[in-house]
């Protein structure tokens, strides 16, 4: 062959080997990227349903306790790139039940310490708190606040302790009278006619005051008369223009001295003398005398009559009214006495209300020998303390209401 064509022909033939190759390298070449970045994609995506099938896996594990195993390569390849999550979720996990633990150990410890400490301080300082509390209470247990005013308000009246006699007694029963010089009944001295009448019933008058006046027949001149006694008018049976003679004008009593008249039956009268001290006696009051008669009985009855002098210059005893009178038959000297209204019962105890700077306060006491109006104190009193007598029964009361109130 021709050498120049020789050399034509190799130099195309190497252009188009260059050519070739050039195009066979660029293939080359842009096959393993892409192949590369395919497989590296497909990669990806098997690894993601991998990672969705190992996480879901993971949840149910740890949602119910189940331990299977998943193949070894997906764990290692899940530990390998997913080995900081596993090892955070795990940590956490871990870390949280630490946590949990610490927390729970902590509550623990603090409830334990809690229940202690409250257990201490209810059992310690929740007792002590309400013994010293119930320590003030009974400190202050019986104790009446109340002030002078609400004490005048509710009649409460005192008295001291002092020494006196304790007396034995006899209870005899009887009636108010009049003194038979204490009324009168006012006629006219006259017979003629009454011309004026000057008092009415219920009007007191006194000895030699004008009661009425009456015109005489005889003489027709007019005269007064007067009346004999002071008194009370309790009966007028005369009016003007009446005729008066021997009738009854006007009836005066003079009631401010009476007699206590009591009966005194067989069985009494040894025990009955005149001189004897009596106590006289109705619902509301009770005052000191003495025996002053001892009269027989009307009609042939077989008791006898003992009248004691009672002073009604204030007019609280009505006449008529009923008595009783406690006659003395012996009496022996103590040295601290009690008015016996005093005397409460409280928890099976004798008390007495004694008055201090804030009210009242209770107190026992033990007594000695009584009659129906005074008590011997043996202890528990002092002489010259104050204490409630009238309406000490009030003090109790509020006591036990205060208790009350106090319990619920």
């Amino acid at each position: 062959m021709n050498p120049s064509l020789l050399n034509k022909f190799s130099l195309v033939h190497l252009a188009v080997v260059a050519a070739v190759a050039l195009m066979i390298s660029a293939s080359v070449n842009a096959s393993p990227e892409h192949s590369h970045e395919d497989a590296h994609q497909v990669e990806q995506a098997a690894h993601s349903d991998k990672h969705s099938d190992a996480a879901h896996k993971d949840e149910h594990i740890d949602e119910h306790g189940h331990a299977d195993s998943h193949d070894g390569g997906h764990k290692n390849e899940h530990e390998d790139e997913h080995g900081h999550d596993d090892s955070h979720n795990g940590g956490h996990k871990e870390g949280h039940n630490d946590v949990h633990e610490d927390e729970h150990g902590h509550a623990g410890s603090h409830n334990d310490g809690h229940n202690d400490e409250h257990g201490d301080e209810h059992a310690d300082g929740h007792v002590d708190e309400h013994g010293d509390e119930h320590g003030h209470d009974e400190h202050e247990e019986g104790k009446i606040h109340i002030s002078a005013e609400q004490i005048v308000a509710s009649g409460i009246v005192t008295q001291q302790a002092q020494a006196g006699d304790i007396k034995q007694t006899l209870t005899v029963y009887g009636r108010t009278v009049v003194p038979e010089a204490a009324s009168s009944e006012v006629r006219a001295r006259f017979a003629g006619l009454i011309t004026g009448v000057n008092f009415a019933v219920g009007d007191r008058v006194e000895a030699g005051q004008v009661v009425a006046e009456v015109e005489s027949n005889s003489s027709l001149k007019r005269y007064v008369i007067k009346a004999p006694i002071s008194g009370l008018v309790v009966g007028r049976s005369a009016n003007t223009g009446e005729m008066a003679a021997d009738n009854v004008l006007l009836r005066i009593m003079d009631d401010s001295k009476l007699w206590a008249q009591y009966q005194i039956f067989p069985g009494q009268l040894s025990k009955v003398a005149v001189g004897q001290a009596v106590t006289i006696g109705s619902e509301q009051r009770q005052t000191a005398s003495s025996i002053k008669h001892l009269l027989n009985a009307p009609n042939g009855e077989t008791y006898k009559l003992a009248r004691a002098p009672l002073d009604n210059t204030s007019g609280q005893w009505a006449v008529g009214a009923l008595l009783s009178g406690k006659l003395t038959l012996s009496q022996q000297a103590v040295d601290l006495v009690i008015d016996n209204r005093a005397l409460q019962e409280s928890e099976g105890q004798q008390v007495v209300f004694i008055r201090n700077g804030e009210g009242f306060e209770k107190r026992a006491v033990t007594l000695g020998r009584s009659d129906s109006e005074m008590s011997q104190v043996l202890s528990g009193l002092e002489a010259g303390e104050e204490y409630a007598v009238e309406n000490s029964f009030l003090l109790k009361a509020d006591l036990e209401k205060s208790s009350a109130a106090h319990v619920h």
